[in-house]
């Protein structure tokens, strides 16, 4: 591995079976930091750089925190003209049960001001159907989803999808659900339920994901393989700093870390390139995924998750690492401002922030 630094970025490039090809030259598989901040707004890739064709988006495992928060600020985000998402009956709450559709709504109802996501928003979705899902992600262009999520086994919840009045299902929760105890569950029902999204995001279509590794996950290494062969575009959000959630957080507050994030960017065709076996990108993280490096709000990496959404090239698969270097610079809250006018207070520090990302 060697390390070059060119305009204040850093690009990691590796001279091995990870070098990416595209049109028979060598493409560098780089890793880039975020830089400082500059006065200008830089210029949406994603979803907001075409913000009149609103692009409807699914979140997976909205029945737990971070998932919900993320759905609130997807609600907010479509409200608005300029983040390229929404549409009708979007975003969408996929999960397994009623029960989660009711623990997003209370996420919602406090850290959102009464907002509330009605049935029109929420598909209760056997996760052992990968047909099931598909049908459920129509007409839906992006979907933000988690690794191993919090698990609760319940009964499946009447005239939705049960066969027998006994059926019982795994409901599914991204990020922190105080409430479920899912120790002992075995990695291969959360590959399962993986692997079953992305052959339902397949299906249907889908333009591109973003996936949160969640703390639950001990070994990434086979979420990773299957991202490859999925052979949809994605954006993986690695998180080096432990997560806690922000005390007595509501919309009002926004983002109030100060992320640090590093990316490493993909090539057209990497998955073909001679001597690369499936998720091998993902060892490049291995010698930083237990280091840790402070610690970061669960909300700024939901935010994270839906600015890259509006901000990043959806036809390029990328791997995020993000830390935190204590509270945001210069944050301010809603007071003296209009939230109204914005999806996210201080979200145009990660807007910056993701500006260098390929």
């Amino acid at each position: 591995l060697t390390r070059t630094t060119c305009l204040g970025c850093h690009v990691l490039r590796l001279a091995s079976a990870l070098l990416l090809f595209s049109a028979g030259s060598c493409n560098a598989f780089s890793r880039i930091s975020s830089m400082s901040m500059s006065s200008a707004m830089p210029r949406p890739r994603g979803a907001a750089s075409t913000p009149a064709q609103k692009k409807k988006v699914a979140v997976f495992g909205a029945g737990g925190y971070m998932g919900a928060t993320a759905f609130g600020f997807l609600q907010r985000a479509s409200s608005l003209y300029g983040s390229g998402l929404g549409g009708v009956s979007s975003p969408r709450s996929i999960c397994a049960t009623a029960t989660a559709s009711a623990a997003m709504n209370k996420v919602l109802s406090k850290n959102f001001v009464l907002s509330y996501a009605g049935e029109d928003m929420v598909r209760l979705t056997d996760m052992q159907d990968s047909n099931m899902i598909a049908q459920r992600l129509s007409g839906y262009k992006a979907v933000l989803m988690g690794t191993s999520y919090q698990l609760e086994q319940l009964p499946v919840t009447g005239n939705s999808y049960e066969k027998s009045p006994n059926d019982r299902t795994w409901e599914f929760y991204l990020g922190n659900k105080n409430t479920v105890d899912d120790v002992g569950v075995d990695i291969e029902t959360h590959l399962s339920i993986f692997k079953n999204t992305l052959e339902g995001c397949k299906q249907a279509g889908i333009e591109h994901i973003v996936v949160i590794e969640t703390p639950e996950t001990e070994d990434a290494k086979p979420f990773a393989e299957l991202l490859d062969k999925s052979g949809l575009q994605f954006t993986y959000i690695h998180s080096l700093s432990e997560l806690e959630n922000f005390p007595d957080y509501t919309y009002f507050k926004g983002v109030q870390g100060d992320l640090d994030i590093q990316s490493f960017t993909f090539g057209q065709g990497y998955t073909s390139a001679d001597g690369y076996n499936a998720g091998d990108w993902i060892d490049a993280l291995a010698d930083t995924r237990r280091a840790g490096a402070g610690t970061m709000f669960r909300e700024d990496l939901a935010a994270l998750a839906v600015q890259c959404l509006q901000s990043l090239d959806w036809s390029t698969s990328r791997c995020l690492e993000v830390s935190c270097n204590g509270r945001l610079p210069g944050a301010r809250s809603v007071a003296g401002s209009r939230p109204d006018k914005e999806w996210c207070v201080n979200s145009n520090s990660l807007a910056e922030k993701l500006a260098p990302v390929q």
